[in-house]
């Protein structure tokens, strides 16, 4: 699991989701308590918005997560082009 992935599944959902939720798009080849404590410090760094949905929590992209995901993307295109 990486920031890029859990930002790019929470910015393609577009809405809030649960940890759990978080934890089925990445496939389940996470332990489910390691994706609660990995959302909770990218919403302690800023990039995850965190919010109650029917008295469970949900995470959603920030801005600033946004912006990091576009910089994440753009480093990505940068590097390929690049020759070996």
């Amino acid at each position: 699991m990486t920031k890029q992935q859990v930002l790019e599944i929470l910015s393609q959902s577009g809405r809030c989701m649960t940890p759990d939720a978080v934890c089925r798009q990445l496939g389940g080849l996470h332990h489910r308590c390691s994706v609660y404590s990995y959302l909770f410090r990218l919403h302690k760094q800023g990039l995850l918005l965190r919010q109650t949905v029917h008295s469970r929590v949900a995470y959603q992209i920030s801005q600033r997560g946004i912006a990091r995901l576009q910089f994440f993307k753009s480093q990505i295109q940068q590097n390929s082009g690049r020759l070996p």
